[in-house]
């Protein structure tokens, strides 16, 4: 979760990310009053994530092929740990501050809204959508929209999603440490079963469904122009 609608992202966003490596705690509150502690720790990666998110990314990055784009990069772990590696990879986000954090470590990433046309727009061999990015703007239908028109012929797009079984909940949330609070914006939980027909709707095929350490990844690839989709059972 690591940015929002279309605009640009809340001031607390950037202030979030601007203390990210203080140990300053934050958490997500729910209009009913529930709140959640963020996990700035994954976002960041390297030495601040536990052993199991580290597991995580590390079969996110394993799919990485080709020429690779996280929408809604945050502070950019994978597109770091991507340039790494010698793959091609750019971040995008609409927090100033995350992008800022990313060029620092000697990564590639633009200011960008994923809701408006993006670098290289329909060239990207692998696209990421993690940490909940399916859920910006409370809209996954038009998220996964974008994903589709960013990505190249065949290429994949590889979506965090929620627990089975979730269905689809929209949310109106907040972020907030012990100091602030920032505005509410519209967000958006789903699982992979409720997402798949949107994704075909809009032209991508379903693959398969992953759980990794109790997080879970819908996976998709993009058909060449003039073949005919075909859904998996």
């Amino acid at each position: 979760m690591t940015a929002t609608s279309a605009g640009e992202a809340p001031d607390n966003f950037d202030v979030l990310f601007d203390t990210a490596s203080t140990g300053t705690a934050w958490w997500v509150r729910h209009r009913d009053g529930r709140r959640n502690l963020l996990p700035v720790g994954r976002w960041l990666g390297g030495e601040h994530a536990d052993a199991d998110d580290r597991a995580v990314d590390e079969t996110l990055l394993a799919l990485c092929r080709g020429r690779t784009i996280d929408l809604a990069c945050g502070p950019g772990r994978l597109v770091e740990e991507l340039r790494r590696r010698g793959v091609s990879a750019m971040g995008v986000d609409t927090s100033p501050a995350a992008v800022a954090l990313v060029r620092e470590r000697g990564a590639k990433a633009e200011l960008a809204d994923i809701f408006d046309i993006v670098p290289h727009e329909g060239h990207w061999d692998t696209v990421l959508l993690v940490d909940g990015n399916i859920g910006i703007g409370g809209d996954p239908g038009r998220v996964i929209g974008r994903a589709h028109d960013i990505a190249c012929e065949s290429g994949t797009v590889h979506v965090e999603v929620a627990t089975p079984g979730t269905g689809f909940v929209a949310e109106c949330l907040r972020i907030e440490n012990d100091e602030t609070a920032g505005p509410w914006y519209d967000w958006a939980r789903i699982d992979a079963d409720t997402l798949a027909p949107l994704a075909a709707a809009r032209g991508l095929v379903p693959v398969s469904v992953t759980a990794i350490a109790g997080r879970h990844f819908a996976h998709f690839v993009k058909p060449p122009y003039g073949s005919a989709p075909e859904t998996s059972e």
